[in-house]
């Protein structure tokens, strides 16, 4: 249901093929039978389907609508189960991103899924898997080879002793760092819209009031975000926009906290010793080795994901599997961000550090409210 960027079918269908080209061999391997795409692009009947019930300029506003449940009328409910269940009956379901009413049409149907995602840690030496498994056994089997918690706190460690060493800060003391995030993005979806923050203004201004000085940086990928908006209307205590590496703000002892609706910089930003404040609940709980068992917890897997062994593990409570032969490949940093065409600017401190920047706080002053993006 996720449009592209056209407001087209298959927003996600490129990520899905990713992961599916990742991970095929071995799910044959782990046990003897065929792995096959579902996408709107591997189904014209499918995407022909969600075209027709949406123009592409209200494309957005319809996923958002349909996130957490599809509409009640009987006429869609059976036209998706025709289109998706054919598919899915007597299957075992890997999704890229499964969205709620995705998950609750396959639980109605006992369908056993898993769901996999990029981590919203990102500061490693390579990218996590965060991942969730309807079966209980599986779950639980997910969390016992979890990362540790611990390679998270050493590694910011780490970051924050380069990035700290490489940066100068001119802003005041406890400044409030806001983050702008991608409009459209389900991460932004609450109760079937896109969230607003210009519906949010005054709790917006009681959070900045808490810090002498705010700085604004906008999302890489899309500069307009209305929380940036409304906190520019605020006045005073906004002194500047920034487009800074994250992790070097993220190191600066001057910034003490992060506002943001529910970026995924949120979940880094803890480790980094930062106050955390969001307008929506961030979109997953997350769990390390050794934490409780959780239905709706994601554990952070790394590329040991890609191995044969684990798929076994996964997917013996449902078919037969060929033996385990213990076959990993060997570790090497950035696998997974180079498979994946994506650094999320940790390139920047880490491969290929850009040259040391102005002190922060020599940036253009502030927009005024008329000028920022509504």
């Amino acid at each position: 249901m996720r449009p592209d960027i056209h407001g087209q079918p298959g927003g996600v269908d490129r990520l899905a093929a990713w992961l599916f080209n990742a991970i095929k061999r071995q799910l044959t391997l782990a046990c003897r039978k065929p792995a096959r795409l579902l996408t709107t692009k591997t189904s014209p009947a499918l995407a022909s389907w969600v075209a027709a019930q949406r123009a592409p300029n209200d494309a957005d506003t319809i996923w958002a609508a349909c996130y957490d449940r599809l509409p009640g009328d009987q006429d869609t409910s059976n036209a998706v189960a025709r289109l998706i269940l054919p598919a899915l009956r007597n299957q075992f379901c890997i999704g890229y991103e499964l969205p709620p009413y995705l998950i609750d049409l396959l639980d109605q149907h006992d369908i056993p899924w898993i769901d996999i995602r990029i981590h919203p840690i990102r500061f490693l030496d390579d990218l996590l898997f965060a991942v969730r498994a309807s079966d209980p056994r599986t779950q639980q089997f997910l969390l016992d080879h979890s990362v540790p918690e611990a390679h998270i706190q050493i590694t910011a460690g780490l970051r924050d002793a380069m990035c700290q060493f490489i940066s100068h800060a001119s802003v005041p003391p406890d400044t409030l760092l806001i983050l702008g995030q991608r409009r459209f993005d389900s991460s932004q979806i609450s109760k079937g819209v896109f969230y607003d923050a210009m519906n949010h203004t005054t709790e917006i201004a009681a959070i900045c009031a808490r810090h002498p000085a705010v700085i604004l940086k906008p999302h890489p990928l899309d500069t307009e975000h209305s929380l940036l908006t409304a906190a520019a209307s605020l006045g005073a205590n906004v002194i500047g926009l920034v487009n800074d590496n994250l992790y070097r703000l993220l190191a600066l002892p001057e910034i003490s906290a992060i506002l943001s609706v529910s970026s995924s910089a949120a979940h880094e930003a803890i480790y980094f010793g930062k106050t955390i404040y969001t307008l929506m609940p961030l979109p997953l709980r997350l769990a390390w080795r050794g934490d409780p068992i959780g239905a709706d917890h994601h554990a952070a897997l790394d590329d040991a994901l890609l191995s044969i062994d684990i798929w076994r593990t996964i997917l013996a409570p449902h078919t037969a599997v060929t033996p385990a032969d213990g076959v990993r490949l060997p570790p090497k940093p950035n696998r997974l961000r180079l498979a994946l065409d994506s650094f999320w600017a940790f390139n920047e401190i880490d491969t290929d550090r850009l040259p040391r920047p102005k002190p922060l706080g020599q940036r253009e002053p502030i927009r005024s409210a008329q000028r920022l993006p509504a």
